[in-house]
């Protein structure tokens, strides 16, 4: 086995093994890849994964091993833990309906128990917080817009129609 094919192998277990997205630097210390092998290693993975329920996507600098959308869909139901509660989902889905949505517009609008879903979507990972004048703005991430399969134009892609359930 080469060494590029051993540092693709590496890359692939370790996207495989972590359940949460892994940094550059993290793929270059165990990999020993760095800036464009890594995305030339990603996209002979996917190459590869073609045919297989799994893909990996580059996010906002990181990398992440998920499940096709169209598999995700089919074994969603055997999962038994839920990311978010009811409202922590529907504080999130006024974001992304509204957003820029300023914090208090939330509040207002969702009660003072929105707050502390705000903390839990900050810390997933799921929304960001900017200052704009005086005012604490909302905006859903890249990473949220991965998450529930929504193109940058903000539709959501249905498996079957090219988006990331598809990419081969």
């Amino acid at each position: 086995m080469s060494s590029w094919e051993r540092a693709k192998r590496l890359l692939e277990a370790l996207l495989f093994a972590s359940s949460k997205a892994v940094d550059e630097g993290t793929i270059e210390r165990v990999c020993g890849l760095r800036g464009e092998e890594i995305g030339e290693a990603v996209r002979e993975i996917n190459e590869e994964l073609a045919g297989h329920p799994f893909i990996v996507e580059a996010l906002d600098g990181k990398y992440l091993m998920k499940l096709k959308r169209e598999y995700e869909i089919a074994v969603s139901s055997f999962f038994e833990s839920k990311l978010l509660s009811k409202a922590e989902l529907r504080t999130l889905a006024v974001i992304a309906a509204n957003e820029p949505l300023d914090i208090s517009s939330l509040v207002a609008y969702r009660g003072g128990a929105s707050r502390r879903h705000l903390r839990k979507l900050r810390s997933l990972g799921l929304i960001s917080v900017s200052r704009e004048g005086r005012r604490k703005v909302l905006r859903t991430t890249a990473k949220f817009k991965s998450m529930f399969s929504i193109e940058s134009g903000g539709e959501i892609v249905e498996p079957g129609d090219g988006g990331s359930g598809d990419k081969t």
